[in-house]
C-alpha cells in the first residue's frame, strides 16, 4: 500500500499482549468504481515482541471485533477473538483458527521509529 507522509498517524507501542485502537477511514469501491468512504478503526497489537496492525472489522459480518474497547486478546492470551462469533484469529498472521470467517484479518502497514509507531490514517480497498 502506497502512503505519502501525510497519511499516517503516530501510536505509542503498545505493551506485550495489548492493543492499541486507531480511527481509520476505508474507501471502498462500489461495483460501479464510485469511492465510499467509511469510518472504522484499526488495531496496533503487540505478540511475542512482534507488532501488527489490523483492520477492527470482522471478516464475517463487518463488526468490530471488540466489546469491550480495546480488548482483543482471548483469555489465555494466544489468540484474537471476534466478541461477535466467537471467531478466533492468529495475532501474527491475522488467519482464522476457529468460526465462520471467509478469510483471515485485513493487515494494515505500520512504520516502526523506537517506541512510536506510525500506522495509516485511511486505506482504499477493493471489494467483490
Amino acid at each position: 500500500m502506497g502512503y505519502d507522509k501525510h497519511d499516517w498517524q503516530q501510536v505509542d507501542r503498545p505493551d506485550e499482549g495489548q492493543a492499541i485502537c486507531f480511527e481509520l477511514r476505508v474507501t471502498m469501491r462500489l461495483t460501479d468504481g464510485l469511492p465510499v468512504d467509511i469510518p472504522e478503526q484499526g488495531f496496533l497489537l503487540c505478540f511475542q515482541g512482534k507488532l501488527r496492525a489490523w483492520r477492527n472489522h470482522c471478516p464475517h459480518a463487518g463488526s468490530p471485533l471488540d466489546w469491550i474497547p480495546g480488548r482483543f486478546f482471548s483469555d489465555d492470551g494466544e489468540q484474537l477473538i471476534c466478541h461477535t462469533h466467537d471467531a478466533r484469529f492468529d495475532p501474527l498472521s491475522g488467519a482464522c483458527i476457529f468460526g465462520p470467517c471467509p478469510r483471515g484479518l485485513f493487515p494494515l502497514d505500520f512504520q516502526e521509529r523506537g517506541d512510536v509507531v506510525l500506522v495509516p490514517q485511511a486505506v482504499d480497498i477493493t471489494t467483490v
